[in-house]
C-alpha cells in the first residue's frame, strides 16, 4: 500500500473521501462501495484522509482519536486499499469547492471515480457538500457515488457516536458499529509493583497520547504480543487505588500468565465492561475484589470463546 501527498501519483484511482476516524461501519460500507467502482473502471483503490482530524484545525480544539494514523493504515490495508492519500488538511482547506476538485481530485490524485458519505463537506470553511461534488463530476463525467449512512437500531453509525460511547465504557455497543473489538497498543513501562505485591501481577501500559481511553474501569480485554495471546482484566484509572492522585493508568493483569512483559508492545482488544474503579481503604478489600473479578472473568471467556 502506497502512502502519498498531493503529489507523486501516476496511477488511476477510485478515491473514498472522509476522515476515517475508527474505520467503523459506516466507512466500511464506503470503501467497498469504492472498490466495486475501481474494478470496474479498471483503476486503483485509494481513500483520502489527512494528517491531521478536520475538527483539531477547524475546532481548534484537542480530540482524542479511535485509530492512530498506524492503526489507520493497517485496517484500510485490510480492506484493499492500494494507495492513501494523506495531504495537510491545513493546506487543503484553504482551497475553494471547485479548486479542490479539479487541481487535488482530478489532476493529482487522477481520480476516475468518488466515494463519499452524505454529510461529506469540503473546501474553503467547508462549503462544498456531497451534493456539489455530485454536480462537479458530472461536468468532469467523473461518478460521485454518495453512499447512505448506515444504522444501528435507527441510529446513524458515526465516529462522534463511538467515542461517546467508549467514553461511557459501553465497549460491547462500540465493538459492535466498528465491526471489530476497540483496541489500544502501547509498549509496557515500569509500574510500582503494587499488582505483584497483591498477587495480580500487571502490565503498565504507554498509550500514545492522540489515542482515546475509554471510560475508567475494568475490562474483560484480549491481548496480543509477539504471535501470543492471553485473556486479561484491564485496570483504566485517573487515580492509583489507594487515594493517591495522578494521571491515567492503564494496567491489564493477564489470567495464567506470569512473565516480565517490560519493554514488549501489546494490543489490547475490549470484550467486556466489568465494573467501575472503587476505591479501597486496605489491601485486604482490594485482594478479595480482584478475586472476584478473576472469576468472573473466567466464566466471561468461556461464553465468549463458546460463542464463537
Amino acid at each position: 500500500m502506497e502512502i502519498l501527498g498531493l503529489h507523486g501519483n501516476t496511477k488511476r484511482t477510485v478515491v473514498v473521501l472522509g476522515a476515517f476516524d475508527g474505520i467503523h461501519k459506516g466507512h466500511v460500507s464506503l470503501i467497498k462501495t469504492g472498490k466495486a467502482l475501481a474494478e470496474k473502471k479498471h483503476a486503483h483503490l485509494a481513500v483520502m484522509t489527512f494528517d491531521e482530524h478536520p475538527d483539531k484545525v477547524l475546532k481548534d480544539s484537542p480530540i482524542k482519536l479511535l485509530t492512530t494514523q498506524e492503526e489507520q493504515l493497517a485496517i484500510l490495508k485490510e480492506y484493499g486499499v492500494e494507495i492513501v492519500f494523506r495531504p495537510c488538511f491545513r493546506e487543503i482547506a484553504s482551497l475553494n469547492a471547485e479548486t479542490f476538485f479539479s487541481k487535488v481530485l482530478l489532476e493529482d490524485f487522477n481520480a476516475q471515480g468518488l466515494v463519499v458519505g452524505s454529510n461529506f463537506r469540503f473546501g474553503k470553511k467547508a462549503r462544498g457538500n456531497s451534493q456539489l461534488l455530485y454536480s462537479l463530476g458530472k461536468k468532469e463525467n467523473i461518478p460521485v457515488i454518495i453512499g447512505q449512512a448506515v444504522k444501528n437500531n435507527n441510529q446513524i453509525i458515526s465516529s462522534t457516536l463511538i467515542r461517546r460511547l467508549l467514553n461511557s465504557g459501553k465497549v460491547s455497543l462500540s465493538n459492535a458499529l466498528l465491526g471489530r473489538r476497540f483496541s489500544l497498543t502501547g509498549v509496557v513501562i515500569q509500574g510500582e509493583g503494587r499488582g505483584r505485591r497483591l498477587n495480580t501481577p500487571t502490565a503498565n501500559l504507554l498509550v500514545a497520547q492522540e489515542k482515546l481511553i475509554p471510560a475508567c474501569g475494568v475490562y474483560l480485554v484480549e491481548g496480543f504480543w509477539e504471535g501470543r495471546s492471553a485473556f486479561g482484566l484491564l485496570s483504566i484509572s485517573k487515580k492509583p487505588t489507594f487515594l493517591e492522585t495522578g494521571e491515567i493508568a492503564v494496567e491489564v493483569y493477564f489470567l495464567d500468565i506470569d512473565e516480565d512483559l517490560y519493554g514488549k508492545t501489546i494490543k489490547l482488544e475490549f470484550i467486556e465492561y466489568f465494573r467501575g474503579i472503587e476505591k479501597y481503604n486496605t489491601a485486604e478489600e482490594l485482594m478479595f475484589q480482584l478475586e472476584e473479578d478473576k472469576k468472573r472473568a473466567r466464566h466471561g471467556i468461556k461464553y465468549y470463546i463458546d460463542r464463537k
